[in-house]
């Protein structure tokens, strides 16, 4: 009883498992689902800012008076198609001149600067350089042309800076970027925590498995042989009337339909008793032969 008492506590019921690795995996995938589909349907507006026909602020023709005014940032210069035939000079404007005393060598504005903008159309850009206008300043952009029936297309200014950082602040890219985030992060996390729980199910299963092996006993593992012989059997066994038979021992049948190859055991005969038999010869019934004179004589 005390067995069965100590092997009923060990097997109480295992905590059951939550249900929330599996809640937490169908988030992220539906999450994930989520921002890929906006993803999709907002390809258009993504593209925008990648595109210098929708970001540039000011632009410059050939054979037009180009005095534009630039704020501080890194400022891109775009044209499509080829640059070959320009020959194009960026100057700062002072006292209302093309030349004077501004930043950078006679005026001349600087193009070492770096930023994150890159143009990606289905039309070819080509980049012609890069202002790093350090102040809100005025700058005259001089073109000239190598070609007589070229040089059409405008330049194109944008501000590399300001579009990435209108770009990081758009609420369709944050609503998109951060489905697409948190769905890629809960999809492994859940996958790890119904991984967990599994290992845990079976770690108990094994432990249940290994107590009720224990606490069995070894008795109930072992059938007795309760086979015991007769009185009439080991009688019989002591005459020598059961022959023992070895185990494993076939019988094959014969490979040939009219003969029969088995080897047989011949029968056990009865063997005992005494081979001396009573005489059935009397002195009122002698023997009719002689015979009893022969065994005389002998």
């Amino acid at each position: 009883m005390k067995e069965h008492a100590l092997l009923g506590c060990l097997m109480q019921p295992s905590t059951p498992t939550s249900p929330w690795p599996k809640w937490i995996l169908i988030a992220g995938i539906v999450l994930a689902l989520c921002g890929a589909l906006s993803l999709a349907l907002a390809g258009e507006h993504f593209t925008d800012f990648y595109d210098p026909r929708e970001t540039s602020e000011h632009s410059a023709q050939f054979g037009e008076e180009n005095a534009i005014t630039l704020e501080p940032g890194c400022w891109v210069v775009n044209i499509e198609g080829s640059d070959s035939d320009y020959d194009i000079s960026f100057n700062y404007i002072e006292n209302d001149e093309g030349e004077g005393d501004g930043e950078g060598e006679d005026g001349v504005v600087s193009d070492d600067c770096r930023t994150d903008f890159q143009e990606e159309t289905d039309v070819d850009f080509v980049t012609v350089t890069k202002l790093d206008i350090k102040e809100t300043s005025e700058i005259l952009v001089s073109i000239d042309c190598e070609s007589d029936d070229g040089c059409e297309n405008p330049l194109l200014f944008t501000n590399g800076d300001a579009v990435v950082i209108k770009m990081i602040t758009d609420p369709t890219v944050l609503v998109t970027g951060g489905l697409c985030c948190v769905g890629f992060i809960l999809v492994p996390l859940g996958w790890l925590l119904i991984s967990i729980n599994r290992g845990r199910e079976n770690k108990v299963q094994i432990s249940q498995n290994q107590i009720v092996t224990a606490m069995t006993p070894l008795e109930d593992n072992v059938t007795p042989n309760t086979e015991i012989p007769t009185t009439d059997e080991l009688y019989k066994l002591i005459r020598g009337e059961l022959p023992m038979q070895e185990e494993g021992e076939a019988s094959v049948p014969s490979p040939f339909a009219d003969a029969d190859t088995r080897i047989r055991t011949p029968t056990a005969t009865k063997v005992g008793g005494s081979i001396n038999k009573a005489s059935f010869h009397t002195p009122e019934n002698p023997p009719k032969d002689d015979s009893w004179e022969k065994w005389d004589e002998a």
